[in-house]
């Protein structure tokens, strides 16, 4: 605010002379001294010189620059104001409680949808002469003529003007968050990294900014923006050794952000989810049993059996975060704006968090209620398939039927342990067959290695998960025969749950079937009435790939294919 392009006199050459792009930077500082008090940023951008007059707001000096010269009279389409006459083209009112609080998408739950038109606006949509957007895109001001692509680019020595005045920093950001693009040139390292501060300071929320660079003079902006990325190249390693991030080529970008950058963040979203999800549902489990225990401190788990949960639960969840894909690469190529799911917090959102709340209430009491039918009658139950103590043995008093407390326990984790792990399945976009044998792709003639070829989901789950649960619990069975130990407690805890007792299947089918059937019909709801930008996708992707297979059935069933071949 302490520079003018006039100098102090009609004779005297300016002090700081500054070309005439500037005059817009310098008039909107004098629209800000006649104002009376002080304007807040949603003031700064809201400000709109089509409503002021050049010759009403022209200095009381004649020779002074007007206020508003013809270079900013003739760019007042690029400018934000009011729009008095502007029509709305969407009714909230017409959105309906679940859209409101349902619903993920950001489209359906503010209600800008074709059914949230206004009755005017769907008129003309009807007789096809309206163009109503429909993307999630940020709600622009109005008076700004949205339809036209604005760029801005601004040379270092322009840019030591701005920086360090707050008033004129939010001003640039005002007109820079107008365009499509801002090009800052001949800038130096350190306003570079100022500039990436601008846009963290005076954008709310606090964006996620990325800054991509191949040289030294890129290192401070690369480690003030949150995401640095480098490329090595012909200038040295420096930004490569200050990023997080390390590319060949700019072109590789894309990849970066659009493909692999994109399936990460939908990975450790899930990850992150379903990591809460099951440590909440294991504690759920424990503070329904303290209650019938009279918050006496009595395990429900043996001790030795819960050390290995994480260990057991965790192997298919790290397959799907390293594997894991809701769309193809091509597919999220050529439709970019599934890249916005990551901008708008779908996979993270607080609606998507309190599903998984939902189901960590439902699915505790699901697993602990529906396994306490079988033992709220006692201890004597009829033992599997010949009939009452039919395997009692003199040798080992007591070795017939039961349902204490360790075999109540145990069961209940047995059942836990396969819940999660079909969670896991519902969870994946895109399941892992392989080919099999894999041991083929170790072979020098295999195209293929056996990494390429192992089938990572079903391994995680049936063999890691489900598979390693059951010998453990069966190893540990047999371990403290051996002699007296802290493995002592457990001998005949697994044989007595699962071969002894039929209605411990009864039970563990029951409670499992129960666990996904809620869960599946909450995701069918969802799906089918409240979808996300992203399963929209993902259905249009499976429809497209199953007409691009008829099709080519319908090709080898034709006489031309045959001739061709």
């Amino acid at each position: 605010r302490n520079f003018h392009p006039g100098g102090d006199g009609p004779n005297e050459e300016p002090v700081d002379a500054l070309p005439e792009v500037f005059h817009r930077a310098s008039n909107a500082n004098t629209i800000l001294d006649i104002q009376s008090g002080t304007l807040n940023s949603a003031s700064i951008r809201g400000l709109s010189l089509m409503t002021i007059a050049s010759d009403e707001n022209a200095a009381p000096n004649a020779d002074s620059q007007p206020v508003i010269d013809d270079d900013v009279m003739s760019l007042i389409s690029e400018l934000p104001g009011k729009s008095k006459g502007q029509a709305k083209i969407f009714n909230k009112k017409k959105r309906t409680v679940l859209e409101k609080v349902f619903a993920v998408d950001k489209d359906v739950r503010k209600g800008r949808l074709i059914r949230h038109l206004t009755k005017e606006k769907k008129i003309e949509v009807n007789s096809a002469f309206a163009i109503v957007p429909q993307n999630s895109a940020p709600d622009v001001p109005d008076g700004i003529n949205a339809e036209i692509d604005r760029a801005l680019v601004i040379e270092g020595s322009a840019v030591a003007h701005f920086l360090g005045d707050p008033m004129l920093e939010e001003m640039l950001f005002a007109v820079a968050s107008n365009c499509e693009s801002v090009i800052a040139c001949r800038v130096s390292p350190k306003q570079k990294a100022l500039l990436v501060k601008l846009v963290k300071q005076f954008v709310v929320p606090t964006p996620v900014t990325l800054a991509i660079g191949d040289g030294a003079n890129d290192v401070g902006m690369i480690q003030e923006a949150q995401i640095g990325v480098g490329i090595s190249g012909l200038e040295g390693q420096q930004a490569v050794n200050s990023s997080d991030f390390a590319i060949a080529q700019f072109r590789f970008l894309e990849n970066l952000l659009l493909v692999h950058g994109r399936w990460n963040f939908m990975r450790l979203s899930k990850v992150v989810l379903f990591s809460f999800y099951k440590n909440a549902v294991l504690a759920g489990l424990l503070i329904l049993y303290s209650r019938d225990t009279l918050y006496s401190g009595e395990p429900l788990f043996d001790m030795w059996s819960l050390s290995t949960f994480n260990f057991v639960n965790g192997w298919a969840i790290i397959f799907f975060g390293m594997f894991d894909r809701d769309v193809d690469k091509d597919y999220v190529k050529k439709n970019p704006i599934l890249y916005a799911a990551g901008p708008n917090n779908e996979h993270m959102a607080l609606r998507i968090t309190l599903r998984w709340i939902a189901l960590v209430f439902l699915h505790a009491n699901i697993i602990y209620f529906v396994t306490d039918i079988g033992f709220d009658t006692g201890s004597t139950q009829s033992p599997a398939f010949h009939g009452l103590m039919a395997n009692v043995d003199k040798e080992h008093p007591g070795d017939g039927d039961g349902s204490d407390l360790k075999i109540f326990g145990n069961l209940v984790f047995v059942i836990l342990n396969w819940v999660l792990a079909l969670k896991v399945l519902y969870e994946s976009g895109s399941i892992i067959h392989g080919k099999e044998p894999a041991l083929l792709g170790c072979s020098k003639k295999s195209k293929e290695g056996f990494y390429s070829r192992a089938a990572w989901t079903w391994h995680g789950v049936i063999f890691l998960c489900i598979g390693f649960n059951f010998f453990y619990i069966y190893t540990y069975d047999e371990i403290g025969k051996a002699g007296v130990s802290s493995f002592s407690p457990f001998v005949s805890v697994t044989y007595h749950t699962l071969n002894t007792r039929s209605i411990s299947w009864m039970i563990f089918l029951l409670a499992v079937v129960l666990c996904q059937v809620v869960d599946v019909s909450g995701k069918l709801f969802s799906n089918m009435f409240y979808p996300t930008q992203t399963q929209i996708h993902r259905e249009i992707q499976v429809l497209r790939y199953k007409k691009e297979r008829r099709e080519e059935k319908r090709r080898e069933r034709s006489p031309d294919f045959e001739m061709e071949v």
